[in-house]
């Protein structure tokens, strides 16, 4: 990937899962901004966050209101986002956390599972660091907090990166890259290093929603917007896949 220059980066609840992960998480944004031109970073709720809101949700209220649900569960995404910009300015790199609002994302009125409509960044400067972007939200034309669905900082990561010109975005998962099984039930599980736009939305529709891949929506608008993806890990960020517009040959 040191082909590429800039990047954002997106990293998921499973991989910012707790304090000691905001730590780990720091330390490595820190050693990757010594090769890349790090653009943004996307970040999502922390471990079961959004889960833990969800449910208190429905503890309080039998059927939560849903501009009010929204409101709450964007606050998970705000919790990580502000905690990394802390720990990063804390070890000496320079981040200035950003919502939905103050990033200007704007979406439509569908709340739950909104569509971004467009990103303004009326009120981004390069001068306050990095911005570290809560991911999953947006807000309408009314300034209410949306959020995109189950995952949508996917969504996030692919149009901060266009918006931003990244050359690509780099997602970290908890499971690493893209496999043809699931390596955690079969040893044997062979690594794509490259897929194309269909493919993973090939992939992706034949998981059902279940497995270590992207929100369909995310690799729509990447292949709309042409902008490449990388997942890895963090233990091995290397080792990942590729995903773009064509691939040549077999890349297992």
């Amino acid at each position: 990937m040191i082909e590429y220059r800039s990047v954002v980066l997106k990293f998921g609840g499973s991989v910012l899962s707790d304090e000691n992960a905001v730590y780990r998480v720091a330390d490595f944004v820190k050693t990757l901004s010594e090769q890349y031109e790090i653009k943004a970073i996307v970040v999502s709720a922390m471990g079961k966050t959004t889960n833990q809101l969800d449910g208190l949700a429905h503890r309080i209220a039998t059927k939560p209101n849903k501009r009010d649900l929204d409101a709450l569960l964007a606050t998970g995404e705000m919790q990580s986002a502000a905690l990394l910009s802390m720990r990063l300015n804390d070890i000496g790199v320079p981040a200035h956390s950003y919502n939905a609002q103050q990033f200007g994302i704007l979406t439509d009125d569908k709340f739950g599972n909104a569509t971004i409509k467009r990103i303004e960044m009326t009120h981004v400067s390069p001068l306050n660091g990095i911005p570290v972007v809560a991911g999953f939200q947006g807000v309408n034309e009314f300034e209410d907090y949306t959020t995109l669905g189950r995952e949508g900082s996917d969504i996030s990561a692919v149009w901060v990166a266009t918006v931003m010109a990244a050359d690509f975005c780099w997602f970290f998962k908890d499971g690493g890259g893209i496999y043809d099984k699931n390596p955690n039930e079969n040893p044997d599980a062979r690594l794509f290093k490259e897929l194309s736009y269909t493919k993973m939305l090939d992939i992706v529709g034949n998981t059902r929603g279940k497995g270590q891949v992207l929100h369909k929506r995310s690799i729509e608008y990447a292949k709309k917007f042409g902008k490449k993806l990388f997942v890895s890990g963090i233990d091995d960020p290397f080792w990942g896949t590729l995903i773009k517009a064509r691939v040549h040959g077999k890349f297992h």
